[in-house]
């Protein structure tokens, strides 16, 4: 369970889907600890989040961060790897460095945290890693980030075998409304928005806070391993 006494780590917690989570963590009296490549604007972001959030630096690309990070931490009762690279890149014009890049941070780094916690997993443990829609549903720019969340399904499958009683699944959000970037959102993002909205079936999309939910059931239910929980808003049927 998260509550008080236990400890979440959210890697890619200093905005986002990531931060919003982390302020769910707080509102039920656990710890925690969120990371972003910044050291000082973690520690700053975590400060806007109270005395039970702790801010530090991770690059998920490089393997001496997370290894410091997790060597910092005492125990991990549950671990969310939120972390995204957006890469906008195409066959047409490809660029092999950028991709590459941005699969080592999304996978390899994520194998990587995952590793570097074991031995700090709490015999409760779990993990939920961030996918998305992109990999059934490709738009113009996504061929980086498509072959990343698809390969988040892979690794969530062969962990949840390899490292029991640690539980692993993933959670992979449609677009979501209710976060900072969205409600600034111009007039054109705004109509983009709105469109998007009328192509689910009951005409909504999923909110920050139902992406939250969505995690906190994962990370707390012990019957679920293994498992991609899609909350898009049935957007994937249409």
């Amino acid at each position: 369970m998260v509550s008080a006494g236990s400890h979440v780590v959210v890697i890619g917690g200093t905005k986002g889907l990531g931060y919003e989570f982390a302020r769910t963590v707080v509102k039920r009296g656990a710890r925690v600890t969120i990371t972003g490549r910044d050291g000082t604007a973690a520690k700053a972001r975590a400060q806007e989040l109270g005395d039970l959030a702790t801010g530090a630096a991770c690059e998920l690309a490089d393997r001496d961060s997370i290894r410091d990070l997790f060597a910092g931490i005492d125990v991990v009762d549950h671990l969310v790897l939120a972390a995204l690279d957006r890469d906008h890149n195409t066959i047409t014009d490809f660029r092999p460095d950028d991709c590459a890049r941005t699969l080592l941070m999304k996978t390899v780094g994520y194998a990587t945290a995952v590793h570097e916690a074991l031995p700090k997993f709490s015999p409760d443990g779990s993990v939920v890693m961030f996918s998305g829609l992109s990999m059934w549903r490709p738009v113009p720019g996504s061929t980086t980030i498509s072959m990343a969340n698809a390969g988040i399904i892979g690794l969530v499958n062969s962990l949840a075998v390899e490292v029991p009683p640690v539980r692993v699944n993933a959670v992979t959000p449609g677009i979501v409304t209710g976060t900072a970037a969205v409600d600034a959102a111009d007039g054109v993002r705004a109509e983009w928005y709105e469109a998007m909205r009328q192509r689910t079936p009951a005409k909504r999309l999923p909110t920050a806070d139902d992406i939250s939910a969505a995690v906190m059931f994962l990370l707390e239910c012990p019957g679920v391993n293994a498992t991609n929980v899609v909350v898009d808003a049935g957007m994937h049927l249409v």
